[in-house]
């Protein structure tokens, strides 16, 4: 109010005490008016600011300066000496921590970057603060603190003290400080409850930048990952094209085992004949003898190559997908065989309806070998038995069958063919699938070790497995699945 009003209210008063009765009364009524205009200002000025940090938050700007601006907005609203956001050392126990902003009255020193540690507090006030305690002090000397924390205090010139705690998530992650380092000073309700929703809302920037660094480590690792990608896939195409290099230089040497390895061989085998037929009156026994070795051994020679070309085919060749009935095939197999020698007595058991998805050459190539090898082992037998069928996954224990590796989960089907011959001793199991490695001697049972090998081949082409289980003169089962790494549709 000005000196025309006070004038014109005393040329309306009767007397000079009539007037001052009335300036009394009117200053006793204006005084709470006025006080409740500072504090609408006050609480205006607050909400300002803290439109203006929530606005912060919905911008892309990092951390640090959400929390630059928010201490300048906060110092001058409250018109306080340092206002700072402390972080505790990830590990520290929250006994040890830094300034990494703040905003100071240039007649103080600054409290960024200095390590600041206080053994007191892990102990003794952390749990506190992280359920929300708020330290309100108006005169560091005379609020009971103890002398580490006064210690503390005093090294950054402080003298009233106003702490609010800053939580990521339910973590205590620092604190909000507010600094009046000229002298004493008591905080009203309405600062500290300011202050408060100031720390909340720097909560929220605090989990906004947790998030942000993990999406950036995730489109880091993201972008590592695309780019390990693109160079597996160079890598892989390199291996291609070194691949076909290598099968080119396969079929190449295939070609010159098949003809120019034969012509040699078929040779020696055509002289050696002719020399038995055309000389055979002129050789001793010895000679003879000799001369059938070499027609001997030149025509194993001759099956090793078959044998190596099968084997090299069959890993080679493109595969032709189709349906096969692998109990039709088993059928005729077992038919051609017994063909063979039709004095032999012997049961084959296969069951029905094993239909599957493969080559169907190669497929056939796996059961002949299989059902061959059967056929040959039982030969001692005087009541053979050869049995071709399958079983679920689900049905049956790993351990159970003498699987090395767990059975897959999905319900593939395990197929088996089992007889009641010789057996093997699980001993040498390792060699059963290596080329050229028998367990049996040439003389008790033909072969050139080249069988099981190449249906092991066969078994992967087709994204499967194959093991066996026998025991000596308790017959053998040989197990395998087909196309495990298939999805199902």
């Amino acid at each position: 109010m000005d000196a025309e009003f006070w004038n014109k209210l005393r040329n309306d008063c009767r007397d000079e005490a009539a007037f001052e009765h009335c300036q009394q009364m009117l200053l006793q009524e204006l005084q709470p008016l006025e006080q409740a205009a500072k504090n609408a200002s006050f609480q205006l000025e607050q909400q300002k600011a803290l439109l203006h940090v929530i606005t912060r938050l919905r911008e892309p700007i990092d951390l640090e300066e959400i929390f630059q601006a928010t201490a300048i907005e906060i110092r001058q609203l409250l018109a306080v000496d340092r206002v700072g956001m402390f972080r505790f050392y990830p590990d520290s126990g929250w006994d040890d921590g830094e300034f990494v902003s703040e905003d100071v009255d240039p007649a103080f020193s600054s409290a960024i970057a200095e390590p600041v540690h206080d053994h007191c507090f892990g102990d003794q006030f952390a749990v506190h603060y992280q359920a929300g305690r708020i330290q309100a002090v108006a005169d560091i000397y005379n609020a009971g603190l103890s002398d580490c924390h006064i210690q503390v205090l005093a090294q950054f010139q402080v003298r009233a003290n106003l702490v609010v705690p800053l939580l990521l998530g339910q973590n205590l992650w620092g604190l909000l400080c507010i600094h009046q380092c000229r002298g004493p000073r008591q905080w009203n309700p309405t600062e500290i409850e300011f202050v408060t929703q100031i720390a909340d809302h720097l909560g929220v920037a605090l989990h906004h930048a947790e998030l942000m660094v993990e999406l950036r480590k995730e489109i880091s690792d993201r972008q590592q990952a695309e780019q390990r990608a693109h160079n597996l896939n160079q890598e892989l195409r390199q291996a291609i094209m070194e691949l076909k290099a290598v099968n080119k230089e396969l079929e190449a040497f295939s070609y010159s085992v098949s003809h120019d390895l034969r012509a040699p061989l078929r040779s020696i085998d055509g002289f050696s004949q002719a020399l038995l037929e055309d000389c055979f009156d002129r050789l001793d026994e010895d000679g003879r003898d000799y001369l059938q070795r070499i027609r001997s051994a030149s025509q194993r020679m001759g099956q090793l190559i078959d044998e190596l070309l099968m084997l090299s085919r069959v890993t080679r060749s493109d595969l032709r997908w189709a349906t096969v009935d692998l109990s039709h095939l088993a059928s005729q197999l077992c038919w051609d065989l017994q063909q063979i020698d039709r004095s032999r007595s012997i049961d084959c058991v296969i069951q029905p309806d094993l239909v599957t998805q493969g080559d169907p050459l190669l497929l056939r190539v796996m059961m002949e070998n299989l059902l061959s090898n059967a056929w040959k082992f039982t030969a001692k037998q005087p009541q053979a038995r050869i049995e071709f069928g399958a079983m679920h996954c689900t049905e049956v224990d790993s351990a159970a069958i003498g699987a090395v590796d767990p059975l897959p989960t999905r319900n593939n089907l395990i197929y088996f063919v089992r007889d009641n011959g010789v057996g093997f001793d699980m001993a040498y199991m390792d060699k059963l699938f290596q080329p050229f490695q028998r367990l049996h001697g040439m003389h008790e049972f033909p072969g050139n070790g080249v069988g099981l090998a190449t249906v092991q081949r066969v078994v992967r082409r087709h994204g499967g497995r194959i093991w066996a289980e026998g025991h000596l003169n308790q017959g053998a089962t040989f197990y395998f699945t087909l196309m495990e790494n298939v999805e199902e549709s």
